[in-house]
């Protein structure tokens, strides 16, 4: 007797579609003796149907009409187009008509999960969305199960490969931002516009989800503290190596009982950091739990063949699982006074300007009068009678920074440290 078929349809057949495709026609007689049915694109919606790709398709299964997908008869929808709009029309559309959707779109998520997720619940179908965060590593449907007995107190993580490799690269060869940047690009690590990555908006979506997963809700994206690595220097990146710290863009939730607190920015971590021994273009996820302690996932976060590889394992869930509602998603803004940085946090302070104006003594000493403290101290000139140096501190607040620029003609970044591994 031949196995019942799944009908399938795609919405968007660029990198990961591809990837999806080859990845069902690889295992196809795999997922048939182990879910019982087979697996069939019949429809794949895409901008251009006489494009050149990658992966051949049969020119009937393509259409440039979204109510083609509809008209098809489709179990599930895999989403991998992207963007909101007009995205998050197809995919309510295709909910209402009761058909499971698997999504890698964290955007869409961010930015419409509520309502999609009570769609969803309400049209008793799957949304499925594990290839949404950290490419192939499997960490949403590890929580699902490691939920269960602990309690999460922190999940944290380098949650957008195109950075890291910028990051790693600066570092090891000691190249500008811009050189990297540049290189990343030819690599097809990072797109053409690379704004979405390098300015934390990625990783801060990937946050987001995990949130809505281990906490019940989530701030507003408004609400998150995001900054980007653009404008990170050699000279930031030398300062904290020689502090014994390397820069990781570090996307981080902790609930604290004035509620929770989200961020993405550059962060710097001690080199026996498990998080600082992720390199390249690879992803790393840390939970903390009450009774299991630290735990660290890593794997390779983006590319054609693992985010396929997310998305063919929802696939598979989903035709072997009843449905069940899915736990509401929901915001809750941030109570402000609850969620600032602690003053007593160690940070880094980086100071850059003309050493005929600022002298580490004259600096130190303005710092020990307003009440800040120093625990170490990094200083490097240039024969250009350029001042540069690392502090670390506790107790700075914007205020001394405008004092440091106004009063010394210095330019200050400051950077959070993770010092608990």
């Amino acid at each position: 007797m031949s196995a019942e078929v799944v009908r399938v349809g795609l919405l968007g057949l660029g990198t990961v579609g591809g990837g999806v495709i080859k990845t069902i026609r690889s295992q196809q007689e795999k997922l048939a003796s182990r879910l019982g049915k087979r697996i069939e694109i019949v429809k794949a919606l895409v901008r251009d149907s006489e494009k050149e790709r990658a992966v051949h398709v049969d020119p009937a299964l393509l259409t440039t009409d979204f109510e083609d997908v509809l008209r098809s008869d489709v179990d599930i929808v895999v989403e991998v187009m992207g963007g909101v709009e007009p995205t998050y029309d197809y995919v309510r559309a295709l909910i209402e008509k009761g058909c499971h959707v698997v999504t890698a779109n964290k955007e869409l998520l961010a930015k419409k999960g509520t309502e999609l997720v009570d769609l969803a619940n309400q049209h008793q179908v799957h949304l499925a969305y594990e290839a949404s965060v950290a490419g192939g590593i499997p960490i949403l449907s590890v929580l699902r199960q490691f939920l269960r007995t602990n309690d999460i107190q922190g999940v944290r993580g380098i949650l957008n490969g195109t950075t890291n490799f910028i990051l790693t690269k600066m570092e090891a060869e000691q190249l500008s931002y811009q050189e990297v940047l540049k290189q990343a690009q030819e690599l097809g690590y990072a797109e053409a516009d690379p704004r979405s990555d390098v300015e934390g908006f990625d990783a801060m979506y990937k946050l987001y989800i995990l949130t809505q997963l281990v906490y019940g809700e989530s701030l507003p994206l408004a609400d998150v503290v995001r900054k980007g690595i653009a404008d990170l220097s050699a000279g930031h990146i030398r300062i904290a190596s020689e502090l014994g710290y390397r820069i990781k863009l570090i996307a981080q939730a902790n609930q604290a009982e004035k509620g929770i607190r989200l961020s993405v920015e550059p962060t710097m971590l001690p080199l026996s950091h498990p998080l600082a021994q992720i390199h390249d273009a690879f992803n790393a996820v840390q939970l903390s739990g009450n009774i299991v302690g630290d735990l660290l996932f890593t794997g390779r976060g983006a590319g054609e063949l693992p985010t396929a590889s997310a998305v063919v394992e929802d696939l598979a869930y989903l035709l072997t699982q009843p449905f069940t509602p899915h736990p509401t998603w929901k915001e809750k803004t941030a109570d402000k006074a609850g969620v600032s940085v602690d003053s007593e946090e160690h940070v880094l302070c980086y100071l850059e300007g003309s050493c005929h104006t600022a002298t580490p003594d004259r600096v130190l000493h303005f710092l020990q009068q307003a009440g800040v403290s120093v625990h170490k101290l990094k200083v490097q000139f240039d024969l250009g009678g350029v001042l540069r140096a690392g502090l670390i501190v506790t107790g700075i607040s914007e205020e001394h920074e405008s004092l440091l620029k106004k009063d010394f003609g210095l330019e200050v970044r400051c950077f959070p440290i993770l010092e608990s591994a």
